[in-house]
């Protein structure tokens, strides 16, 4: 069995959830700013062996960095695979994998203005509905969102569909590709290119597509 092990973010969050030790390689002052819940800091640049002495090696480790493009946690991963720890999960796309999917941050910035917080539910309809049941959301300003068995937004039905026979399907009328934002970015960024683009509304979506709702153009307030 492999000693270190590359895991998803939502392996991570499991493995976080179930009281691993987290640790965070990236600088002290990226770590202040932001970071993922219970994490401990642990820069690679300024790491000394002794900072482990006291770990146990036989209990599992998750180490992080920032993204895709980081390999600061797999240097740590190979570090702490020879000083003798048996079980290292180094986290895939790092903290930015973990943002990207929504999930929740602590520190000095952590989610704070992160367009998140700005996320409104809206209904939904299925993929294999019909315009009986676009119908049965009621009246609403913007495309009502199309989704699948699993939450993940593959269209969007404009509310005037709804005057189209009622045995339509939506599969056959919707926009199949709606623009989409990751949940991760901030609030005035967001903001300003709506404005920029004239638009007056933007879905939200995780990083594998799971709809998390609408964002406003006008309830940004930046």
């Amino acid at each position: 069995m492999p000693v270190i092990v590359r895991v998803d973010a939502v392996e991570a969050q499991q493995l976080i959830a179930a009281g691993i030790r987290n640790l965070d390689v990236l600088p002290q002052a990226v770590f202040r700013d932001e970071h993922l819940p219970g994490a401990t800091n642990m820069p690679l640049e300024t790491f000394e062996p002794s900072q482990v002495d006291a770990f146990d090696r036989a209990a599992p480790l998750l180490v992080y960095c920032f993204d895709q493009h980081c390999d600061l946690s797999a240097r740590a991963a190979a570090r702490l695979e020879h000083l003798g720890f048996e079980h290292v999960n180094d986290l895939i796309g790092g903290r930015a994998a973990w943002t990207a999917l929504g999930l929740p941050t602590e520190g000095a910035v952590g989610d704070r203005r992160r367009i998140s917080g700005y996320v409104t539910k809206v209904p939904t309809v299925a993929i294999e509905a019909t315009v009986d049941d676009v119908r049965s959301v009621g009246e609403t300003s913007f495309p009502i969102p199309v989704t699948n068995e699993r939450g993940v937004l593959v269209g969007v039905v404009d509310p005037t569909a709804a005057a189209l026979p009622e045995s339509t399907r939506v599969e056959d009328m919707m926009v199949p590709a709606p623009g989409t934002i990751r949940p991760e970015l901030r609030i005035d960024q967001v903001a300003e290119q709506l404005r920029q683009d004239g638009l007056d509304h933007v879905f939200v979506t995780a990083v594998d597509g799971t709809l998390l709702g609408l964002v406003v153009t006008n309830d940004l307030h930046v």
